[in-house]
């Protein structure tokens, strides 16, 4: 299993994967700044050379996202599928699954998804997250540690949902839409808005 990444969110990865009885020598890190290449984590070794990618998917091609960020996580997604990788979801056994819940994306401890959700591909369920009854969410985005989606709430692509932040049933988010930690958003939010506050509303911008 290669972790596409090196960084903070890849340790909580890491601890996943372990937790799951993941052999540790069957695990690499992939990041692409040279500067990380040879170095180790955890005593698992860190390469930034595709080359060696390729030789790694010989033995088995499966990757994750150790990346928050939703650029970079599809960025990666991207490149490691075009070296031949295929995507793997992790998902913590102390996470609440619903059996109707839809998608590839991964869920980290404690996280909860509830039933007839539909979500993207490559999206990130942080720690506690709650995604409850019909939300659907597109693909990449990152729901932050501690955030809910209330029934029926639907955010798009590339959203990044700050800790412990609040979607109200119902209300819709477009695409590449940010909500600042803490916030409760009531209303509907337009693609490529930033929102903060209680309740929330967009970011000025400075002049």
């Amino acid at each position: 299993m290669i972790i596409a990444g090196a960084g903070g969110h890849s340790l909580e990865v890491l601890e996943v994967l372990l937790k799951n009885g993941f052999p540790k020598n069957e695990i690499l890190f992939f990041d692409q700044d040279p500067k990380k290449n040879g170095q180790e984590i955890d005593g698992i070794k860190v390469v930034s050379s595709l080359v060696e990618v390729k030789h790694h998917f010989t033995i088995s091609n499966d990757f994750c996202l150790g990346v928050g960020n939703p650029a970079a996580r599809q960025n990666l997604c991207d490149l490691l599928e075009l070296t031949g990788g295929s995507l793997k979801s992790i998902k913590d056994d102390s996470s609440f699954i619903s059996h109707t819940a839809n998608g590839q994306y991964d869920a980290l401890p404690f996280s909860f998804i509830g039933p007839k959700t539909k979500i993207g591909k490559g999206v990130l369920i942080n720690t506690r997250a709650h995604i409850h009854h019909e939300c659907q969410v597109g693909d990449f985005s990152d729901i932050g540690p501690g955030a809910m989606m209330l029934g029926n709430s639907q955010i798009g692509e590339y959203c990044r949902i700050g800790a412990g932040a609040v979607i109200l049933p119902g209300v819709k988010l477009g695409n590449e839409v940010t909500v600042g930690s803490g916030a409760v958003v009531t209303k509907d939010v337009v693609d490529n808005q930033t929102v903060i506050g209680i309740p929330a509303v967009p970011l000025r911008k400075k002049e």
